[in-house]
């Protein structure tokens, strides 16, 4: 006994020993790059930024309120923060062992003891009914820190729970976002649309007035019917996609899809809102402790260490400690004339059990690698969406600036070709594959300024953007708010 009881302490003092892991500095195996290597092809200016992610990318009161709604009323939203709720239920739970258990208890039992030694007879020796009633208490020691390991992983738990909330959160604002340009994009292209519909029936009816003139040909007139109709033939197509983001708009606000959530919340305007200027970018390493999801991640090796711990505690001697005060009785009136006391201390070691506890121990391990090896590559992917983001938003720009260049030069091109024709030195098909090429960079335009500002809500939120301010009220005071 001298011995077991040598060797358990000195088990207890290597797990009190054992440091607990930290996923930041002990389990990332990435070399951390000092800046992003977007920014190492050429230094830029950033403007600092702060609060909800999607005002450093378009600041519009209409979004904010659809944003707004999607927070307070999305359902996926609500079941994770229940979720969360579980969680910080079973971390209170894990905790409770810290505490002794109090109970209080009765019992009536109907007793016969008969002494059968004499040959072929049975003497009653005590019968009728006993009554006991009393409180019991237990308490199990946490000599080797099982306890203490199984409540660090089970909080630890709940923080990770509480980063999947924030992730979410992120994630569905990038979903109304992305489904606001949607409904911005193709309300601008229509209206770009039906701009050019109408000056396609302008020069319908000049090519007619000049053929009842003498001076156009029939010809022309089809070609500019044909431009016309193809004209008109985007408009349903774009209606269609303008409908369907106002019903992915509808869902993410929590209601049932209808085509009204567009017209109230986007209004009548068809402009595309400007890219502001270029945010601040952090250090790289930074996106360890911004974005939700590596937190979240994180949180969860460190959990999964604690998990390790408990599980080769459980391997340990436990002592539990058990008392009780009762009162007992043969007859119900003299109940409180009689009290037992007793007061015992249970010392358990597991012998063999099969291997059971050495494989659950082994299974955590191996448990934790894997979660270590899955928070480096996440870490990995996290650090690609911010390049990709970057380089996607400074190539978008560049198209974008020679797509106005080529629209320059095209709306010049349509005034040559209109002399070129009115003067009788050319016919009307320069005119019309002028025009035809000037109205697909209008549209081309429109498309790409839209990509640009979809690349900066991709950056941001790649970067961790924040979404607290529109967040209102806590979990516990508000069920359907983080």
């Amino acid at each position: 006994m001298r011995k077991l009881a040598h060797a358990a302490l000195c088990a207890a003092a290597v797990g009190a020993c054992a440091a607990p892991l930290d996923p930041i500095e002990d389990g990332l195996a990435v070399e951390v790059p000092e800046r992003y290597a977007s920014e190492r092809e050429g230094a830029f200016e950033g403007v600092p930024w702060d609060g909800p992610w999607w005002h450093a990318a378009v600041q519009d009161a209409e979004l904010d309120a659809l944003v707004a709604r999607c927070l307070e009323q999305n359902f996926e939203l609500e079941a994770q923060i229940q979720t969360l709720r579980q969680a910080r239920a079973n971390a209170r739970a894990a905790g409770a062992p810290f505490l002794p258990t109090l109970d209080v208890g009765g019992s009536v039992q109907d007793l016969v003891i008969e002494d059968n030694t004499a040959a072929g007879a049975l003497i009653p020796v005590r019968q009728g009914q006993v009554y006991s009633l009393g409180p019991s208490l237990s308490w199990e020691l946490d000599l080797f820190g099982r306890i203490d390991a199984a409540q660090d992983a089970a909080a630890l738990g709940a923080e990770a729970s509480e980063a999947d909330v924030h992730a979410l959160r992120l994630t569905l604002t990038g979903s109304v976002y992305e489904a606001w340009l949607d409904a911005v994009e193709n309300r601008a292209l229509e209206a770009l649309a039906l701009q050019q519909v109408a000056t396609n029936e302008e020069l319908l009816e000049l090519r007619r007035a000049q053929f009842a003139g003498g001076s156009g040909t029939a010809l022309s007139i089809l070609q500019q019917e044909r431009q016309l109709e193809s004209t008109r033939a985007e408009l349903p197509g774009l209606r269609g996609a303008r409908e369907r983001a106002s019903y992915q708009l509808s869902v993410l606000v929590g209601e049932a899809p209808q085509d009204n959530v567009q017209r109230d919340v986007v209004g009548a305007g068809s402009s595309v809102p400007p890219l502001p200027a270029l945010p601040t970018l952090d250090v790289p390493g930074a996106l360890l402790t911004r974005r939700p999801d590596l937190v979240a991640e994180g949180l969860r090796v460190r959990s999964l260490d604690r998990s390790v711990a408990a599980a080769v505690a459980a391997r340990y001697p436990r002592l539990s400690l058990t008392g009780s005060y009762n009162f007992d009785a043969t007859d119900a009136a003299d109940l409180f004339d009689r009290t037992i006391q007793t007061l015992v201390g249970n010392l358990t070691l597991p012998l063999t059990d099969g291997g059971a506890l050495r494989a659950e121990a082994e299974r955590a391990r191996a448990e934790l690698a894997g979660a270590l090896a899955t928070y480096n590559q996440s870490f990995l992917v996290a650090l690609r969406e911010v390049e990709d983001a970057l380089s996607v938003e400074r190539r978008g720009v560049e198209f974008e600036g020679a797509l106005e260049r080529q629209l320059e030069i095209g709306r010049a091109e349509i005034d040559q070709a209109r002399r070129a024709f009115a003067g009788g030195r050319s016919n009307y098909l320069p005119v019309l594959d002028a025009v035809r090429s000037v109205q697909t960079l209008e549209r081309q335009l429109v498309t790409q300024r839209v990509a640009n500002l979809r690349a900066r809500g991709q950056l941001l939120r790649a970067l961790g953007g924040a979404t607290e301010d529109a967040a209102g009220a806590a979990a516990d005071e508000n069920p359907n708010t983080p």
